[in-house]
């Protein structure tokens, strides 16, 4: 089913000169998608600027909502569609490790590539800083908690 999707789906993106690259991402890119699933599939706009764009969350493209529904009807289910340009780094280095569709552009899909799997790594690593310092803080409280009791208990 996902073979035929990527079928149906990259002439169609082909023929479009405002999408860069494109991704089946998700359950379907996991061959766990079934009858019900709705289809994930993320696009990458030409950018505005000729400049990589990633994580703008203002910015809006002409005929996003027409790529939507087409989308839809050429797979002929439901599909949530992410608009790369605009998506936080982690979201994005999920879809672009999903399936291509195409990819119209190699040094732009690396640079994005490069900046989103970074950027996300940067993000997963502050994570784990951060909760292995709250565990730390959550040790010593007890701790202090504690001896604070068998010191009562002992006066």
């Amino acid at each position: 089913m996902k073979n035929e999707m990527i079928r149906l789906l990259q002439p169609y993106f082909e023929k479009r000169d405002d999408i860069v690259m494109a991704f089946i991402f998700g359950s379907w890119a996991c061959d766990k998608g079934g009858m019900e699933s709705d289809v994930d599939v993320a696009v990458y706009f030409k950018p505005k600027t000729g400049r990589l764009e990633w994580e703008d969350a203002d910015a809006r493209y002409d005929g996003e909502t027409v790529l939507w529904r087409e989308i839809e009807g050429l797979l002929g289910r439901e599909v949530d569609m992410l608009v790369l340009n605009r998506a936080a780094s982690g979201i994005a280095e999920s879809a672009i490790s999903g399936m291509p569709v195409i990819i119209k552009d190699r040094d732009l899909y690396m640079d994005f590539m490069m900046k989103v799997t970074s950027e996300a790594a940067d993000y997963r690593e502050f994570v784990m800083s951060y909760w292995k310092l709250k565990e730390e803080m959550r040790a010593r409280k007890n701790e202090s908690k504690s001896l604070y009791h068998s010191e009562k208990r002992g006066a």
